[in-house]
């Protein structure tokens, strides 16, 4: 009588297949997770800057102008007028970026190859006691629009001592070259922005 041969365990070809399936699975797991982190720090970011404008507000009724960087106009607001978090990239760093405010301010978390050109951002301010622009700038990862979307900020940062400096609807910052629009080039639109400033006219380019 012949006896019949059982095979145990699996062939090279079903392992790799299962290698291959559970390689998917966890690529799948990842990117979600990335994806819910980058949407709760986005939360942090938008929280911050609109609970940053209640705070100047407040400073504004009691004090009659809003915590001032300088002296000049939005126009000319530029290098040390222009105050940054102590997390970031370039700029004045500072841990009292918005001077004068009895709050412990939140510093913006490192984000390098994030927001445009992989330089990451952080929380940028700057007002002359009337107008004020407060801005998580450049440290949103994919370009929006829906929230806290204004095409007002500050220059990009290339390096770790570009100075900084007011923009208003910059075709360099928001993402024109050689008359064609990027939106993965738009700082604008890689940000949240808050300000009081109406004399920018903010049409966007075309195709943004």
């Amino acid at each position: 009588m012949k006896q019949k041969r059982f095979r145990s365990g699996f062939t090279i070809v079903e392992l790799l297949i299962v290698i291959v399936v559970l390689a998917i699975l966890v690529a799948i797991v990842i990117v979600a997770y990335n994806g819910v982190q980058e949407k709760a720090k986005n939360a942090t970011r938008r929280a911050d800057i609109s609970n940053l404008q209640k705070i100047i507000e407040n400073y504004r009724a009691f004090n009659g102008t809003y915590p001032a960087t300088t002296a000049l106009s939005p126009a000319n607001w530029h290098s040390t007028d222009v105050r940054t978090d102590s997390n970031c990239f370039n700029g004045t760093k500072n841990t009292d970026w918005i001077p004068g405010v009895s709050v412990t301010l939140p510093q913006s978390i490192p984000n390098p190859g994030g927001g445009v050109d992989g330089t990451g951002g952080c929380y940028l301010y700057a007002s002359d006691g009337v107008s004020y622009i407060i801005s998580a700038w450049n440290m949103i990862n994919t370009a929006q629009t829906s929230t806290l979307y204004r095409r007002q900020g500050f220059r990009e940062f290339q390096t770790s001592n570009s100075t900084q400096f007011y923009t208003c609807n910059s075709n360099t910052i928001g993402g024109v070259s050689g008359g064609s629009y990027d939106s993965s080039k738009d700082y604008y639109k890689h940000s949240y922005t808050l300000t009081n400033i109406t004399g920018c006219d903010e049409t966007p380019p075309s195709g943004a």
